[in-house]
């Protein structure tokens, strides 16, 4: 049985990949992009054309023959909201985004807050909330809020740096590997190898923080900074050796930090070093995608 429902989810991922990617398909468009039997395809499209997950787009331009119906996923069938906190100086500002199934932002909220408790996240969702919100995924600081019982929708509480990688591998996906670097404050990463989330046993996992070697570095002139990113990176680059990483750090001299790495790696081994001011669009981004995810299998089951 539970070979059968990986192989159904499977098949619906491909129709709507298609359906997504082509902007709309008919039937044996989708036979084609999808390498599914026209009686396969039938059969998922009748149930997701029930579900309200497709719909019908209307009759192609005949070339000859009957003209052809085609289809689309519904994009407003559900909608997510991802919700991202993160605190810098003495606040913390709260983001909120809803998507649609096409991965567009229909809105975007944000409120700054000195403190983010119950009460203050709820009073955000609610603000808002619609009917075709399925999802709520939360990525929020070192809080113990617990909101599931207060809302019918599914919960997702996420790690950001986590989030953040998948959403850069998506952003990036030229490359099959790839590490977020967040070198702010207390150095953390986030590994995707080939569309696959790296986590480990608990939450220490990618908090290189804990390595003697790059403790009790100045942090606060551009060289200091520079000089531990460098130490950072090398230890990455030697473990890891990804293809890129993208990193999110605080006037850092460049120029510098390729110079030192290329004293230790050649060119050939050098991932390529992506400078971002913030994550925030890398978190969100990551969000969406588990979140649509976790709603097409639960369609598919």
């Amino acid at each position: 049985m539970n070979e059968i429902r990986g192989v159904r989810k499977k098949n619906v991922f491909k129709i709507i990949q298609s359906l997504v990617k082509q902007g709309g398909c008919t039937k044996n468009e989708l036979v084609f992009y999808t390498g599914l039997s026209l009686s396969t395809i039938d059969s998922l499209l009748e149930e997701m054309l029930k579900s309200n997950l497709v719909i019908k787009a209307g009759y192609r331009e005949s070339t000859g023959g009957r003209p052809s119906m085609s289809y689309t996923v519904n994009g407003e069938f559900s909608q997510t909201l991802c919700i991202y906190a993160y605190k810098h100086d003495k606040t913390i500002t709260v983001i909120g985004r809803l998507y649609n199934l096409y991965s567009e932002m229909m809105e975007e909220r944000r409120k700054d807050v000195s403190k983010l408790d119950c009460e203050v996240l709820c009073s955000f969702i609610e603000d808002m909330l619609n009917a075709q919100v399925h999802t709520i995924c939360l990525s929020l600081p070192d809080c113990d809020i617990d909101i599931k019982h207060r809302y019918k929708q599914r919960i997702f509480v996420k790690n950001d740096v986590y989030m953040g990688a998948i959403g850069a591998y998506i952003k990036h996906m030229q490359y099959d590997s790839i590490v977020l670097l967040d070198s702010k404050v207390n150095s953390r990463l986030g590994i995707v190898v080939h569309g696959h989330l790296v986590e480990g046993k608990s939450s220490i996992a990618g908090q290189i923080r804990y390595m003697p070697l790059i403790e009790n570095k100045n942090r606060r002139s551009m060289k200091g900074r520079s000089q531990l990113l460098v130490i950072e990176l090398q230890n990455i680059i030697g473990m890891l050796n990804p293809e890129a990483i993208v990193i999110c750090a605080q006037s850092i001299d460049e120029h510098y930090v390729e110079e030192e790495l290329l004293k230790i790696f050649k060119m050939s081994d050098m991932p390529h070093l992506i400078y971002i001011d913030n994550y925030i669009d890398e978190v969100m981004l990551g969000m969406e995608s588990i979140s649509k995810d976790s709603l097409f299998d639960k369609m598919s089951r």
